[in-house]
């Protein structure tokens, strides 16, 4: 098996080291399969760590090779952008996002300001763009750039088709358009987002969408600091006001107190016993898959965000919604970064993970009927639940002191009808 498109190195992140050649990539069947295989010399560092404790061990006795039908490895696929990227990179190649190889929307944007800790490159001298068409380095924008971002994503946002982007492309000016939307090509999720310093503090920002039925910066940063008081590790957010828009800030886990960066995996790439097209799992098989690889806590966190994902209808907590720390000791869970109550509501809501022994559905009796994988008694599963929903009690005082206006507090209370019990 030969590489069809030129060898692909990748990078890893060493504290105290900086970018360190780490792995060989190569494509074949048409860009279909991957195979990876660690250098030798990265393997024997004493600090270093594996791109994917589960799949990519650092002592394969063998080249790895992706499943029939998986183009990437999913730890790879970890460090790309998602739809909002795609669309980007699709405008900056003047092709329909579709048409884009897993490989090269992975390796058109580099540098250490890219989402995690792997970074890419076509030789071992360091991580570099490898499409002619790319923009090459990837920055944080500073917080006086914000208006003139959100603008321009607002734009971005409103165009579907791709002649009418090729034609918003050509409208734009150069250096406005790429100081713009440049670093967002790294960061994963649907909304569009940048990557933005503010006070020397590396965040990533959110904006508005086009169809929010709410003030969505608003009510994620209002959700996340609830879930802050319920006792989940979340990510530190605030919203800033940016021309009359909210903006939501929310700050960067994947990098250290010094700001180096750290390298995370999802749990979609964590369980291997789920796949893109098929069943997303579990949360008890998360908990019992992160203990395995080191997390001794990840249980009673993993049923804490479990419940409070239920208690406030967020939907949306597929695999790649949560993430694992990887270090040369082990894993640890990042904190929680994006959990917001579902803007379409439902008859009968679902969770995207199984969550008890009724499936995927959201409802307490559920959450509570498998507690042992998370390593809990069930008396000790019912008081944590009832200690959150004590907690969540003033969630509508707490939403108003987030800036969260009253209509849209209306919109949300089906949402919070668990809190009390409905």
């Amino acid at each position: 098996m030969t590489s069809e498109g030129g060898p692909i190195y990748i990078f890893v992140w060493l504290k105290g080291r900086g970018y360190v050649p780490a792995a060989l990539l190569a494509e074949y069947a048409g860009g279909r399969r991957c195979t990876l295989g660690y250098g030798r010399n990265y393997a024997v560092l004493p600090d270093a760590i594996p791109i994917d404790p589960v799949s990519l061990p650092l002592y394969m006795p063998q080249v790895a090779v992706t499943p029939p039908g998986t183009s990437i490895f999913p730890a790879l696929r970890d460090a790309a952008p998602d739809k909002w990227g795609r669309k980007l990179l699709g405008l900056l190649a003047g092709r329909p996002a579709g048409t884009l190889t897993e490989v090269e929307v992975l390796t058109a944007a580099h540098s250490r300001n890219r989402i995690g800790a792997l970074a890419f490159g076509g030789s071992p001298d360091g991580p570099a763009s490898m499409a002619a068409w790319a923009t090459g380095e990837v920055f944080s924008l500073h917080e006086a750039d914000l208006g003139r971002v959100a603008r321009v994503v607002a734009e971005v946002d409103r165009v579907d088709d791709d002649a009418n982007l090729d034609a918003l492309r050509r409208r734009l000016p150069e250096e406005v358009f790429l100081r713009a939307l440049a670093s967002s090509l790294s960061v994963g999720g649907g909304r569009p987002k940048a990557l933005v310093s503010v006070d020397g503090v590396e965040c990533i920002a959110k904006f508005p969408k086009r169809g929010d039925v709410w003030n969505e910066p608003r009510v994620e940063h209002a959700t996340m600091t609830l879930a802050a008081r319920c006792g989940i590790a979340a990510a530190r957010t605030r919203v800033e006001e940016v021309d009359g828009v909210g903006v939501l800030l929310v700050r960067r886990f994947d990098r250290d107190e010094d700001g180096e960066p750290v390298h995370f995996v999802s749990g979609f790439t964590l369980n291997r016993r789920i796949s893109e097209d098929g069943d997303w799992g579990s949360y008890q098989d998360l908990a019992q898959v992160a203990r395995q690889h080191g997390d001794e806590r990840a249980g009673h966190e993993l049923f804490r965000r479990m419940a409070f994902n239920v208690l406030c209808r967020n939907v949306d907590d597929h695999p790649r919604n949560h993430a694992f720390f990887v270090r040369r000791s082990g894993i640890s869970m990042t904190p929680v970064f994006d959990v917001v109550p579902a803007q379409v509501g439902f008859r009968q809501p679902e969770l995207a993970l199984a969550c008890g022994r009724m499936g995927r559905e959201a409802s307490i009796e559920n959450v509570l009927s498998m507690p042992e994988p998370f390593g809990l008694r069930r008396g000790e599963a019912e008081a944590m639940v009832a200690d959150m929903r004590r907690e969540m009690q003033d969630w509508r005082a707490h939403f108003t002191e987030c800036g969260v206006s009253g209509p849209d507090i209306a919109l949300l209370e089906d949402r919070f009808a668990l809190v009390s019990g409905r």
